[in-house]
């Protein structure tokens, strides 16, 4: 067998050559920082400006089998200008004055714009909502937003 290829010869030099080229590949990329992936209002660590604002609260008055009700209509806006890419989303809510959740779409539809109507009217007195995006049943970052019905 001396002096005859040995045909394992190839393989082990491709073999080697593929070893390298994968090693070159990953050399030269900086270290991918989580801690810095923080730009994307739909993460939890979002670290930027608010994304949402409120814009009015006022009454709204529903006659329901011959009873008035009172709803106090808080609406806001979400700042899609924001966002990395076109999303889909909801918002979750809680209201801190009775810790209830909800889950709120754009009024209108395909708006950025959303209306939590709250029973219970407090005119003159804050009410305050923990608000986050919401989509895959996951929840960003939570913001507040303080409003007070003036009568």
């Amino acid at each position: 067998m001396d002096g005859e290829p040995n045909p394992s010869d190839p393989m082990k030099a491709l073999l080697a050559a593929s070893v390298i080229l994968l090693l070159a590949l990953g050399c030269g990329k900086g270290e991918l920082d989580p801690a810095a992936l923080n730009t994307n209002p739909f993460d939890p660590d979002y670290n930027g400006p608010a994304v949402f604002q409120t814009d009015s609260t006022y009454l709204i008055t529903n006659v329901i089998n011959g009873v008035l009700v009172q709803y106090q209509a808080i609406a806001f806006h979400v700042h899609e200008e924001l966002f990395t890419a076109p999303a889909e989303y909801s918002v979750l809510l809680v209201d801190r004055t009775t810790g209830l959740d909800h889950v709120l779409d754009p009024n209108p539809a395909g708006s950025n714009r959303f209306i939590f109507l709250k029973g219970q009217p407090q005119p003159n007195s804050p009410v305050c909502l923990e608000l986050r995006l919401y989509n895959n049943l996951s929840a960003s970052r939570p913001e507040e937003a303080c409003v007070t019905l003036i009568q």
